[in-house]
């Protein structure tokens, strides 16, 4: 699909220039992956520490320190591009600046950032890859709006579960199947929905070494825990995909594989969903919350799909592909996803096809909404997700504008005017918000554009 494009960009000494704007896990794992790369080169790595960015090329780039350079200014940064420099950045909009620089991979995780690193980036008709998922739930419609209106190509990333489950869903669709429920696999204790920060080092069993040569976010994992990640991912797959949560946070059953297209049916014909076309978690926890299945999903992806033809539904059956809803439901799936190491295929399809992975539809259909994740004081201030006080939970979009509330991308420094009980959503009414912050500038022009 790229591999002789790639090639002749590397024989005509022209590869995909690829700035990076946030060096943790991801970060470092992607500078790893195009390292093994022709036709593509890690130009720029931009963190607020540059040790930080100068460790994704000294390990994972296994470049010597004395090679990278630093730079301030787009000139700089250009001319340093020019003599084949790896170069490191404070300031992530230099790489937006640069003219050079082919494609911007936002993925710092934090929504006040995303926002103006994406939107910097559109603003100057740079192909932007979001793999910050907390930014594009926030407000992805606009910037795939914004990037429509510039020529340049807003996307997902390949490799993150809701890359994949879109190149499982455009295969199926592509096909004229109907796409009943498809999702992500989590592994969810019953006592993962209270983890915090500080118990991340347990529950991934990292110990100090880890923790600092992958520069672990414990905020960000604490999410993979809580489940706020699961719910952010799936509502950034819901609004690429024009699904919907079946209901306020999905059912998130437990299921081995083969329970998998049974349980995400009609009610009417055995399983759970009210409704077709649907975003899902399947649990690979047993319904004791403690042990896990013998044969779950695990972090794979999957969709489960329908035809009534029978000649495909035998074929199918044939072929041994799990069935469920009366035979006319059936699993696919993908057992694995492998973020940074996939990632480059997005940003070659965006330079090359000028096509997304997966990106929101002008009009959202899903939002994660801000709950409590404990009993919270009049007076407390939120610290957004994978923190000590709130979770996200994925809704409909229409029912969270309904009952006005309050997107967990904007909570993050909001103080609350009334105590909040837990598991309660929390309304925009019910604290007072970061006002200068540029996500929620962002959020109100969205607002203001898709709903009117």
């Amino acid at each position: 699909m790229f591999t002789h494009l790639l090639a002749q960009r590397a024989a005509e000494n022209r590869p995909i220039r690829v700035g990076i704007i946030g060096a943790g896990k991801f970060g470092a794992g992607l500078v790893a992956q195009i390292a093994q790369m022709r036709g593509m080169t890690t130009a720029v790595i931009a963190d607020i520490n540059l040790e930080r960015a100068r460790y994704g090329y000294t390990s994972a780039g296994r470049l010597p320190a004395d090679a990278i350079r630093i730079a301030s200014t787009p000139g700089a940064l250009d001319d340093n591009i020019r003599r084949g420099l790896p170069t490191v950045v404070e300031d992530g909009a230099l790489l937006a600046h640069s003219d050079l620089v082919d494609v911007v991979v936002e993925a710092t995780g934090l929504p006040e950032v995303g926002a103006r690193m994406a939107y910097t980036t559109l603003l100057a008709r740079k192909h932007l890859i979001m793999v910050n998922v907390e930014t594009d739930v926030t407000i992805g419609p606009l910037l795939r709006r914004m990037a429509d209106a510039a020529g340049v190509v807003y996307t997902l990333v390949d490799g993150d579960q809701p890359g994949c489950t879109m190149n499982i869903i455009e295969w199926a669709r592509t096909l004229g199947f109907e796409i009943v429920a498809a999702g992500r696999g989590t592994i969810f204790f019953d006592d993962d929905r209270a983890g915090t920060p500080d118990t991340v080092p347990q529950r991934f069993g990292f110990d100090a070494e880890m923790l600092e040569r992958r520069t672990i976010n414990l905020k960000m994992y604490n999410s993979f825990r809580d489940g706020t990640k699961a719910q952010v991912e799936m509502a950034a797959l819901g609004n690429a995909a024009g699904l919907v949560p079946d209901k306020r946070g999905m059912h998130e059953p437990s299921v081995n594989l083969e329970d998998i297209p049974r349980v995400f049916s009609l009610r009417e014909e055995g399983g759970l969903l009210s409704q077709h076309g649907v975003i899902e978690l399947a649990n690979s926890v047993a319904s004791d919350g403690k042990t896990k299945l013998p044969n779950g999903l695990g972090m794979g992806v999957f969709a489960v799909v329908r035809t009534d033809h029978p000649f495909t539904q035998e074929d199918l059956r044939s072929y041994y592909v799990y069935p469920g809803g009366n035979n006319h439901n059936y699993l696919l799936w993908r057992p694995y996803h492998l973020v940074a190491v996939e990632a480059p295929i997005s940003i070659a399809q965006a330079v090359f096809y000028g096509q997304a992975t997966g990106a929101c539809l002008p009009t959202p259909t899903t939002e994660v909404i801000t709950v409590a994740k404990r009993d919270l004081a009049a007076g407390e201030t939120l610290d957004g997700g994978g923190g000590y006080t709130v979770v996200g939970i994925a809704e409909k979009a229409t029912i969270a504008r309904e009952e006005n509330l309050l997107p967990l991308g904007l909570s993050a420094g909001a103080k609350l005017k009334h105590p909040v009980k837990l598991g309660e959503a929390i309304r925009y009414d019910m604290g007072d918000l970061v006002e200068d912050s540029f996500v929620l500038h962002l959020r109100r022009i969205q607002d203001a554009t898709v709903w009117g």
